[in-house]
């Protein structure tokens, strides 16, 4: 969060993270790959509430278009990019409906097609049912069923079919979005200019509105002194209109109270005397002394009040600053009761003499398992399950559809939601709320879907897409250098029916694949290239239930790492980095988040780092998680018998006033076994300015909290601190007395002073919790105009704690929406609409004195919309992703805006797009949500690159077997593929170093440059032998003396690991492109290939001047000959990428820091001027 925006002096920063567990938070959910939804209205019981029953039938779809395969590690979560609108009963009542069976349809080869004469208007809504004329064409020689058939491309004319029939509308009231599909009856895929979908915004129903329930009111008072009674607490339904149906669930809730006895003047002591109350046995001249302290710190716990179990009323003692008591007369038999604010109540039988009372820490609850996004047929059963801790333990659960309460029969057990006999109508999102006496939690829902046919999961997941070809691949159609290609979208499906045996988890997760593709030819200058177009998708297993989270941890100072520092992952110590900072570890896909704790406990140098990470069952392979360590600040030294006052957050030079101030109090320090300290104090006050860009995305957690009915809550930040103290050796140091804090700045009018408190992270959740004062403290007005935030009682901190001064934000009431495009280059010519890994939008907004951070994720871009907050302020938006090199930044294009009036500027290397949010309902900011997901390419959006240059062309990244996609197939792709998995080594990257040297005095005009191209051809296989498996590219646009470049080549070794286990040497082929008139080109250099040449088919080739050279890569990788090789034995192969490609540049095997251009070099050209002397050439004389 907060990478791109420029530093300022603001205060105030706001973290909004989009998630869709919010109760109630909006009427409707919509999806622009929803299938049909036929709906019907019944009358219900009730007066006040209408049950619908929602029927849903699939639709045939004309699945049109050309894509190419693209395997998706990282997809969205729950939901998988489906967001569902339905008029919504109060309480569900689960009813079966006949469907009908829907209808797959894929893009079939015809002779004759329906050209309509017009198919929209300009507007791009429907037109009046157009005239028709038909068109007979003869039947072309690519083919999709059963086999893939390679295709040339020639200069014939292609045809669209006519429009097919508009799916039925997303929403079953308001609006919502349906589509309709054409295919291409032609040679080739461009010879249909267009796009093969269509996007349109329809209008159902107003949809009903339930009331929303307030927050729950304080427990009233008992009815009883004692004998056990109740209390009761409620809560109001309110509406926006009288219109309006009720809320779900009761108005009021009760509990039981005073369960101790009464007194009893008859009762017998077994040990000691009755008191005088008849409610306590003495033993007179017995003294009982203890200790109360924290079980999570061990720390001391004062003020703990101590009474005797049957007469809780009466205070007896009380633990003192250090937390030990002394009880008079008291029974070793006597059963004692413990009250302290902030921890759970205790029961504690007097046993000895002197007794050790440990007390727990009230943990509000946090989710341990969240439900499992689903698929299933019609007929059969599912299971949901939901888990949470928390301390007092979790009283009761409640479970959701689509944010409505379900009925209690449903989930007896609580924590399992079970249905049976499934229809179509039960499709939707799903959602648990645990309560416990210390809150509640909601979970984020999980999605629901049923269909009546398996194909039926991956229907709408086909979508278009454009790749880049090398810059002499411009096509005749397009003039440029792209071509209409393929892909699946990688979501969940269901490969087989399944019978639920009331199982939480599924291992073995399905995605859409490659159902049915072509080989279309492109023709090239002087060669050809084959691509895959993929032209349906089907079903097949992706990915395990675990997950692999890999990352570094290095100083955000110096780069220094954190050696041998401490790994805890939910609570839970996992493992330790290394000497280099790097750690991994694997994760359940079980668990909504991650929450890393790293902690320097060996040299101290660094404070905790606490990272949030998203997880959800879509993912696979590895997840790389970077993490920043901050360092501590100097302490400074203070006197412990004194009071001291400790400030931060003014500015280096004091001219502004200081955010932060803490006052000790004297004579409080004491080790944790409660020995005072006395002397020098080493206090440690470390300060992180939330609008500090340099910081911001380093600072723990994330800027949100949980509030009573379990939602998601935003704050505002001021100041984020980490505060502890040693003494003069280093050892840590506890107070026996509260640290109040102040807030010495005048605020203005749109922040009270009930608006700041104090909040600490929990490291277990990564969730800010608000600091409640502890027993007899009091909120001090403001002193010298200084506000009193709250106080720190050290009985339960932790070493080096993190504090925030915040306030609850609650977002605007003009919210917007609008859509991000990616693409790959910086001529926007090649769109991304499903990313490998998901991409989070950042976007700050000046507002006054506030810096408002919103953060959302995308996971389909094409098709999602970002929240946000539209008041004529100017945002600064920023995308970033997990690439090759950790956690990267997407750079920013000029908007597609029109005519509009919106100011902009793109700033920061590119980075950042500054721009004012103003909501229309042309965009780019819309005012609705279902014209923003309606709104196509041709609609106004954001759009950025991820600026790769290199990748020119890769027939296939990785392939995932499709048992739809026919075995012959099958190998023809697998054995092309660029990354094979290997099963004896998984994934292998692999680089050569390139070393061009340059005579004196030799440089570019403006405007030109040399391109080094690596061309990976099938070598010795006879399958493959001299086809191209891909291109990469590397532009030298200024000349140094000494350069070198590291480039991608296809590795030689197994090329279908799947069937046969073929293997093949590549012939790799190095060309330089430079201003032949005015340079020319020697190889100067080469390694000994010779010796480590198992196909005998390499030549020397020193002295070759026309800039090219030929291998037949070796599987050997070392720097003598300038290879470098990396694996990664799951999906992970940004991280061998990034291993090969580091030790490529050093020239040094496990070094992937330096750059050493003339270090492990495979081949070296050398460039000189063609012209005699360079004056001539200089003057274009030559």
């Amino acid at each position: 969060m907060g990478k791109g925006l420029p530093n300022s002096n603001l205060r105030y920063i706001v973290n909004r993270s989009n998630t869709p567990n919010e109760l109630a938070k909006e009427n409707s959910f919509v999806s622009i790959n929803e299938t049909n939804v036929n709906i019907t209205v019944k009358p219900s019981g009730s007066p006040h509430c209408t049950k619908v029953v929602i029927g849903l039938v699939v639709a045939g779809i004309v699945a049109v278009g050309v894509t190419v395969a693209l395997v998706v590690v990282l997809t969205k979560k729950g939901d998988d990019g489906e967001k569902t609108t339905a008029l919504l009963e109060c309480v569900y009542i689960f009813q079966v409906l006949p469907s009908e069976t829907p209808q797959t349809t894929t893009r079939p080869v015809t002779s004759t097609t329906t050209i309509p004469e017009k198919a929209s208007t300009s507007s791009g809504l429907p037109s009046e049912t157009p005239e028709t004329t038909t068109v007979t064409r003869p039947v072309t020689s690519t083919t999709m069923i059963p086999e893939i058939t390679s295709t040339t491309s020639e200069n014939g004319e292609g045809f669209w079919s006519a429009w097919g029939d508009w799916t039925q509308c997303t929403a079953t009231c308001n609006s919502g979005i349906h589509k309709r599909y054409r295919s291409c009856n032609g040679q080739d895929s461009t010879e249909c200019v267009g796009d093969f979908v269509e996007t349109e915004i329809c209008v159902e129903t107003v949809c009903p509105v339930c009331g929303k329930w307030t927050t729950w009111g304080s427990w009233g008072s008992c009815d009883v002194t004692c004998g056990g009674g109740t209390q009761s607490r409620t809560r109001t339904c309110s509406k926006t209109d009288s219109a309006d149906l009720d809320c779900v669930g009761n108005n009021a809730q009760e509990k039981n109270c005073s369960e101790w006895e009464c007194p009893d003047c008859s009762r017998e002591c077994t040990v000691g005397v009755l008191n005088t109350d008849c409610d306590t046995c003495l033993c007179d001249g017995m003294v009982i002394t203890g200790r109360v302290r924290a079980v999570s710190t061990g720390n001391p716990i004062s003020n703990a009040a101590l009474y005797a179990s049957t007469a809780p009323t009466k205070l007896i003692a009380q633990s003192n600053s250090t937390g030990f008591f002394s009880l008079d007369a008291m029974c070793t038999s006597t059963e004692l009761l413990i009250i302290r604010n902030g921890f759970v109540d205790i029961t504690v039988v007097v046993s000895d003499n002197n007794i050790e009372i440990n007390m727990t820490k009230i943990v509000l609850p946090y989710l341990t398992e969240t439900p499992q996004a689903k698929k299933r047929l019609s007929g059969e059963n599912v299971t949901l399950c939901c888990e949470a801790v928390a301390s007092p333990p979790i009283d009761y659960y409640e479970w959701f559809k689509d944010d409505l309460l379900l009925d209690v029969t449903l989930y007896q057990d609580g924590n399992k939601l079970s249905l049976s006999d499934l229809t179509t109508t039960d499709s939707g999102r799903y959602q648990c709320r645990a309560n416990s006496p210390a809150g509640a939690i909601m979970s984020p829902a999980a999605t629901l879907r049923v269909k009546e046919e398996s194909n039926d999961f991956c229907a709408d997941a086909l979508q278009q897409k454009t790749v880049a070809l090398p810059d002499d691949c411009v096509q005749a159609r397009t003039n440029t250098a792209t071509y209409e290609v393929g892909e699946c979208i990688s979501k969940s499906c269901r490969e087989n029916s399944t019978t639920d045996f009331g199982t939480c988890r599924e291992d073995v997760s399905s995605c859409c694949t490659i159902g049915e593709a072509v080989l279309e030819t492109v023709q090239c200058s002087g060669y050809e290239l084959e691509l895959v177009v993929i032209k349906s998708c089907s079903c097949a297993a992706c990915s395990s239930n675990s997950l692999t989270i890999s990352g570094t941890a290095l100083g955000v100072e110096d780069g220094s790492p954190l050696k041998y520092g401490e790994v805890w992952v939910n609570g839970i110590f996992t493992t330790y980095t290394s000497i280099t900072g790097d750690f991994s570890f694997v994760v359940s896909k079980t668990s909504p988040k991650v929450i890393i704790n790293l902690k320097d406990t060996y040299f101290r140098q660094f404070l905790p780092a606490i990272k949030s990470v998203e997880v959800n069952d879509e993912m696979s392979g590895v997840l790389r998680v970077d993490i920043g360590m901050i360092q501590a600040v100097e302490p400074v030294e203070i006197d412990s018998s004194t009071e001291n006052t400790l400030v931060a957050g003014a500015s280096s030079d004091n001219t502004t006033t200081p955010i932060v101030q803490i006052s000790i109090p004297a004579n409080a320090f004491y080790y944790q076994d409660g020995t005072q300290y006395n002397g020098t104090v080493e206090a440690s006050l470390t300060f992180l300015d939330p609008t500090n860009t340099s910081v911001l995305s380093n600072i723990p957690g994330t800027f949100e909290i949980v509030n009573e009915e379990g939602q998601t809550a935003n704050l505002a930040s001021l100041a984020v601190f980490n505060l502890y103290f040693e003494d003069s050796s280093g050892q840590p140091l506890i107070l026996d007395e509260v640290v109040d804090l102040y807030l010495p700045l005048e605020l203005g009018e749109s922040v009270t002073d009930q608006d700041i408190k104090l909040w600490r992270m929990n490291t277990e959740t990564g969730i800010w919790e608000y600091v409640t004062p502890g027993s007899g403290t009091r909120r001090r007005k403001r002193q010298n105009t200084a506000l009193w935030i709250g106080e720190i009682d050290w009985s339960s901190v932790t070493d080096q704690d993190w504090y925030n001064y915040d306030y609850v934000y609650t977002l605007t009431d003009r919210p917007c929406y609008f859509k991000v495009r990616l693409f790959t280059d910086q001529q926007f010519t090649a769109q991304v609409p499903n990313p490998e890994r998901y991409i989070e939008v950042d976007y700050h907004i000046l507002k006054d004195s506030t810096l408002l951070t919103i953060s959302d994720y995308l996971y389909y871009p094409e098709n999602e919309c970002i929240n946000a907050v539209c008041e004529d302020d100017n945002a600064y938006i920023s995308l970033y992703y997990y690439g090759r090199n950790g956690y990267d930044s997407l750079y920013a294009g000029p908007p597609e805006i029109g005519s509009s009036s919106h100011y902009y500027e793109i700033m920061d290397n590119d980075k950042v797009l500054k721009i004012q949010m103003s909501s229309s309902n042309n965009g780019p900011f819309y005012n609705d949500r279902t014209q923003c997901l309606a709104s196509s390419s041709n609609n106004y959006h954001l759009k950025y690159h991820y600026g790769m240059t290199s990748e020119a062309f890769t027939y296939m990244k990785t392939f995932t077997f499709s048992p739809s996609l026919g075995i012959p197939e099958s190998i023809r792709i697998s054995q092309r593929t660029w990354y094979p998995d290997r099963s004896f080594e998984g994934y292998r990257v692999c680089f050569m170093k390139v070393r061009l040297l340059f005579e004196d005095g030799l440089f570019l005009s403006p405007g030109q440059y040399i391109k080094l191209k690596a061309t990976s051809y099938g070598g010795t296989n006879d399958e493959i032998k001299d086809f191209i498996l891909g291109i990469r590219e590397h532009d030298v646009t200024n000349v140094t003396e000494n350069s070198s470049i590291c480039i991608e080549y296809k590795c030689s070794g197994t090329i279908d690991p799947m069937f046969d286990e073929q293997s093949d040497y590549t012939r790799v082929v190095l060309t330089l492109v430079y201003p032949t008139s005015e340079m020319e080109c020697n190889v100067t250099g080469e390694a000994d290939f010779l010796s480590s040449d198992a196909t005998s088919l390499n030549e020397a080739q020193i002295g070759m001047t026309n800039g090219t050279y030929e291998i037949y890569a070796p599987t050997v990788y070392t720097p003598d000959i300038g290879l470098y090789s990396a694996t990664s034995d799951m999906l992970d192969i940004d991280s061998a990428y990034t291993t090969a490609e580091g030790e490529c540049r050093s020239g040094e095997p496990q070094n992937i820091d330096d750059d050493n251009p003339e270090t492990g070099v495979a081949v070296t050209f050398t460039f000189k001027n063609r012209c005699l002397y360079w004056w001539l050439w200089f003057y274009n004389f030559c």
